[in-house]
């Protein structure tokens, strides 16, 4: 069937509005990039947020894993630290023992050493010690045997600084004498000599 437009009025294109100019083909090409463009970048900050939240995740499970591990190795460290303690304390004992062990014998072999080095004709009577020293009072048959304890005594390892204080010949042609020396303890710190303490006799 065929329409004559008898008016003279031109015919708008279906869904062209009056004014209205249709949109040419490259326009219709830009505005779809357009589009395109906006729709693939929605997808990237959909992507990237999804990303995102899998990291946040992954990271919150490493540190609860971490939080563990720590909270392990504290006890571990606790306990370490609990054995080098008593490991400290054993040594600190073992060190006080074996100091008593030296002020036990120190006494004994000082007395040996002082009764060892005795030449002939030579007594002692009595003996005090003090904080780091020795006197001891005897009785000899000559001057010449007192320099001789003297001598010996100076060349023990356990006297030092030996002086002789006071010297007195008798009418029983025996004379008196009284010595003071300083003990050292052989091998001992310098500084941690342990001298005997108390007095007593010897003949």
């Amino acid at each position: 069937m065929i329409r004559i437009n008898l008016l003279g009025v031109r015919e708008q294109a279906p869904g062209v509005f009056e004014g209205e100019v249709p949109a040419t083909p490259s326009e219709k090409k830009g505005l779809l990039f357009a589009i395109l463009l906006i729709g693939a970048s929605l997808a990237l900050i959909a992507f990237q947020y999804l990303t995102a939240q899998q990291t946040l995740s992954r990271l919150d499970e490493e540190i609860n894993q971490l939080t563990q591990e720590k909270q392990r190795l504290a006890a571990i460290i606790q306990r370490v630290n609990e054995y080098q303690q008593r490991l400290q304390e054993l040594e600190k004992r073992e060190a006080l023992i074996e100091r008593l062990k030296r002020e036990r014998e120190g006494p004994v072999r000082m007395l040996d050493d002082l009764s060892a080095v005795l030449p002939d004709f030579v007594w002692l009577t009595n003996l005090t010690s003090g904080a780091n020293n020795v006197t001891v009072r005897g009785m000899a048959a000559s001057w010449t045997s007192i320099a001789d304890y003297i001598q010996r005594l100076e060349q023990s390892d356990w006297f030092t600084n030996v002086e002789l204080i006071d010297a007195r010949q008798g009418s029983d042609d025996f004379t008196s004498f009284q010595l003071r020396t300083q003990v050292v303890t052989p091998g001992a710190p310098a500084g941690a000599e342990n001298a005997p303490s108390g007095t007593g006799g010897a003949q």
